[in-house]
């Protein structure tokens, strides 16, 4: 990265020149860039349910429908009527609609003089009100008709505009545009008409789209530009953020277009989202740099120590947040899995942008600058980092209470979350759309459908009554549960046709295979196509319902396949599917994918930060600061009853993975602190001081941008920026709080730390205090302590010192002495080298020194205190044993060589003085 960092700062005009060469071809394609709404979108991809259902769509036909709804005290006046069936006539003659079903079409099956009368209901337009009253209630018994395309209020009907399977040359806005111009006519005899299908939800949908993003985007660039400018006040910092996520969002539309993924109800909101989440790195490394130039370095100098800052930890934190957007498509759901490759890859071309824009940036105009002085920098916020501090730490009992407590009671809420995955909930409340379904709902059987496929898998199976009334008893059942609004099957058409014959005046099931073998003279099987296939060995019963909350929908289905399950005549075989089956199917991988998507990035924020620090236990104290605003998150979920749906699904995952950001780079500064003051609680006060700035101008951002998705008319969206921006503030105040009460008795090692220490290969195979470690536990030991470079004739220490430190001889030579009487002279006690560990008696014992220890040449020592010590026994247990094991060793060899020493000097004193 700091190669990188170097080769763009070195040639700015290079960098500027690529970047635009990309942007010219991504524009290039945006005029290809489609809105596209479809149901198919929010389903699971590769779905065992899906492909059941394709099946059944094949044998049973796959018919796309659209209602035309009519609502009136008269309705079936004669002016009325000439009207309708003005508008029908029209219909029928567009290219996209293959047939019109209506009163004017659907038979009805009566005898007439002893014959079977097939004319439909409106073959004559009744001239009475009378015979409208008849033709009414006669309509209304028929199962095809009740609720379906006739209200139970006789106010109301409803006309089937069955749309062809392929409409080349005409996409939703121009259908939706056909129906209404050719039911327009209407709206001067109905008191209320309206055409409502799925090409007018999405066609809605998808204009809203368009408006939201000409209203929204503005409001996310105002909101980053006045975060920026209230807490940066540089002028090249404010506009640098932008320049990135503008150009990054650029490229994103340019690949959505190249391979052909469009803009819908989710990957709408990517532009937005990469002006939010995209400038957050940046603020991180102009803030590093604006802290060089505060120190006095030049512009270069600056973007150097930027990069060797700030280019490891960026790379980090993309990957985190990278991974954090890839995750929300582990639902399989094909939206979000849209969703999770778009916003994913167009951070990856924010962090290309960034790290090649950045550094030729602050090149040509790096000083330019709006005040240079910020107030977070000022002295007096040095000082209330230190009194925070000293505060967190005096009260960190009351505190980890507190935020204990917040957690228990956020998850007590978790438990009472409602799932939804209706589609139409998308649409806003105030939605005519929408307004016009929950009527639909509320006087007709609704727009949803399930399907009931009942196969025997032996031909004229359903010829015979036994059979048949197992039907009936399934439908009867989902009667007297009473949340269908509507079923209907082939035994309806025979109870219909019966009735008929019977001259009944209710249709009425035949009691015998041979009335049914009758029957079946007088029936062509193209009118009941849609429900029994020709060989009478598969039949469907279809439901019409209108529910729409997804656990009572869940409830329902489990319910009625368990009756099925128990009541069935063993040799058939039931599958309930249909868009519900397959809305749930999605709703439950929804919710598995939260999880995982969750478990996912848990896991690689312990396993980065675990590797980053070379220790497991450091990525486990990470993540507690990034499950606590997901504990939050879904509490509020809970206690404020906002639903699991397609929006507030992404807010968990990608929270976290922008969220972990923040607690990397408050992580990896505090490593840094500690290698310039080895005091912890110094080492924290400045971590605080210094993340104060990047952290909170980062946060408030996100805060904004997230909250701008609120003034969304999608709810899920408007949710999810909701949660999105509690997340982040959570996320801000437990990286102020949980991060540093976490991290404050580590001694934080990181990986890079490790690979660049060099040591001598003979100090490490000659020092006593290494035997038995490998390479990688030393380096670990040593970056516990702190490197001395000394002069010849440099004191280590002084008798009488207070010191509790022990000393590594890495290079050079060290003497030991007592001072003498003469000036200048000691008695020379003992000499190490390289690998020799001298100055433990103090450490361990606690008492001043005894000798001095001076360099006899240019000398490199290892400080190790006894808090280094301490915190390595506390990490790191097992290379302290092997430390403490080593010094043992080392102790009892020197007292050995001092006591074999004193006895022979006692001889030799015992020689002379005989």
């Amino acid at each position: 990265m700091y190669r990188l960092f170097n080769f763009f700062t070195l040639h700015p005009w290079l960098a500027l020149a690529g970047i635009l060469i990309i942007s010219l071809a991504a524009g290039s394609q945006i005029p290809s860039l489609e809105v596209r709404i479809s149901a198919e979108e929010m389903l699971v991809m590769k779905d065992d349910e899906q492909r059941f259902y394709d099946q059944v769509r094949h044998v049973f036909g796959d018919e796309q429908i659209s209602l035309l709804y009519l609502e009136s005290d008269n309705l079936l006046a004669a002016d009325k009527l000439e009207v309708l069936e003005r508008v029908i006539d029209r219909l029928e003659t567009m290219p996209f609609v293959a047939r019109v079903e209506s009163l004017f079409s659907v038979p009805w099956v009566k005898t007439v003089d002893g014959y079977l009368d097939k004319e439909p209901y409106l073959a004559k337009i009744p001239q009475t009100a009378a015979e409208a009253e008849v033709l009414l209630t006669e309509a209304y018994k028929n199962p095809f008709l009740q609720r379906v395309l006739l209200g139970p209020d006789k106010h109301s009907m409803a006309v089937a505009i069955i749309m062809q399977k392929e409409t080349e040359g005409m996409n939703d806005e121009a259908i939706t545009a056909a129906l209404e111009w050719a039911t327009g006519e209407l709206k001067g005899f109905y008191q209320t008409t309206f055409s409502i299908g799925f090409p007018h939800i999405r066609t809605e949908i998808a204009d809203s789209l368009s408006k939201e993003q000409g209203a929204l985007f503005p409001m996310a660039l105002g909101a980053l530009l006045i975060a920026l400018f209230l807490l940066l006040r540089q002028l090249v910092d404010i506009l640098a953020p932008i320049l990135t996520a503008s150009l990054s969002i650029l490229w994103t539309l340019g690949m959505m277009a190249a391979v052909d993924i469009p803009l819908n109800v989710v990957t709408s909101i990517v532009p937005i989202l990469l002006v939010v989440v995209g400038s957050t790195e940046d603020i991180h490394l102009l803030s590093e740099f604006r802290n060089a130039q505060r120190d006095g370095a030049s512009t270069r100098s600056s973007i150097r120590l930027m990069a060797k800052r700030m280019g490891g930890i960026v790379l980090l934190t993309f990957l985190t947040t990278y991974l954090g957007f890839l995750s929300v498509g582990l639902s399989g759901i094909q939206v979000l899995w849209q969703f999770g490759i778009v916003a994913s890859t167009g951070l990856l071309f924010n962090f290309i942008v960034t790290i090649t824009l950045i550094p030729a940036i602050l090149t040509l105009s790096g000083k330019w600058q709006l005040d240079g002085k910020g107030r977070l920098f000022a002295p007096s916020s040095k000082r209330a980092a230190a009194r925070y501090w000293q505060w967190l730490w005096k009260y960190r009992k009351s505190v980890i209470t507190f935020f204990v407590l917040c957690t228990i009671v956020a998850a007590t809420g978790i438990p009472r979350i409602q799932i939804n995955h209706d589609p139409v909930d998308s649409l806003g409340k105030e939605s005519t759309v929408r307004k016009q379904i929950n009527t639909i709902n509320e006087n007709l059987a609704g727009l949803e459908t399930l399907s009931i496929v009942i196969d025997s898998g032996i031909e004229d199976t359903f010829l015979k009554v036994r059979y048949l009334e197992e039907l009936v008893e399934i439908q009867n059942h989902i009667k007297q549960q009473g949340w269908a609004g509507s079923t209907t099957s082939f035994a309806d058409y025979l109870a219909l046709l019966n009735g008929a014959f019977q001259e009944l005046d209710e249709p009425q099931m035949p009691e015998m295979d041979d009335v049914v073998t009758e029957l079946m003279i007088f029936l062509s099987h193209d009118h009941v196509r849609d429900y029994v296939t020709k060989d009478f060995s598969r039949v469907r019963i279809l439901v019409r319902h209108d529910l729409s909350a997804t656990e009572q929908l869940q409830s329902v289905v489990e319910e009625l396949q368990t009756f099925i399950d128990n009541n069935l005549d063993p040799g058939l075989n039931a599958r309930i599917t249909g868009d519900s089956v397959l809305t749930l199917s999605a709703t439950n991988a929804m919710v598995g994918g939260q999880l995982k998507s969750i478990a996912f990035l848990l896991f690689i924020i312990i396993l980065i930060i675990g590797l980053l620090f070379t220790e497991v236990k450091v990525g486990l104290l990470a993540a507690v600061p990034n499950l606590f605003p997901v504990i939050v998150l879904f509490g509020v979920m809970g206690y404020a009853q906002i639903p699991l749906n397609i929006g507030t699904t992404m807010a968990a995952a990608i929270a976290i993975g922008i969220a972990v950001d923040d607690t990397l780079h408050f992580m990896l500064r505090y490593n840094q602190e500690l290698k310039n003051v080895k005091s912890h609680s110094f080492a924290m006060r400045n971590t605080i001081y210094g993340e104060a700035l990047p952290v909170l101008s980062t946060s408030i951002a996100l805060i904004a941008g997230f909250l701008v998705f609120s003034f969304s008319t999608f709810e899920p969206v408007n949710q999810f920026g909701m949660l999105s921006a509690l997340v982040i503030a959570a996320a801000l105040v437990a990286d102020f709080v949980i991060t540093p009460l976490a991290i404050s008795s580590l001694r934080l090692v990181t990986i890079w730390d490790i690979l660049s220490l060099r040591i001598r290969r003979q100090v490490l195979a000659k020092s006593i205090l290494f035997k038995g470690m490998r390479p990688w536990q030393i380096r670990q030991f040593i970056l516990s302590g702190t490197i001395v470079e000394l002069e010849e004739g440099d004191y280590v220490f002084r008798i009488g010192d207070t010191s509790n430190a022990l000393y590594l001889l890495l290079t050079g030579n060290v003497e030991v002495c007592l001072p003498g009487t003469e000036k200048d002279k000691c008695t020379s006690l003992e000499q190490f080298s390289p690998g020799d560990v001298f100055g433990d008696v103090a450490l361990f014992a606690g008492t001043p020194r005894k000798t001095d220890a001076v360099a006899l040449e240019p000398t490199t020592v290892l400080v190790l205190t006894k808090e280094g010590f301490e915190n390595t026994t506390r990490n790191r247990p097992g290379i302290s044993a092997r430390i403490f094991n080593n010094l043992t060793t080392d102790i009892s060899r020197r007292m050995i060589k001092l006591i074999n020493k004193q006895q022979v000097a006692r001889k030799k004193e015992t020689r002379e003085d005989t």
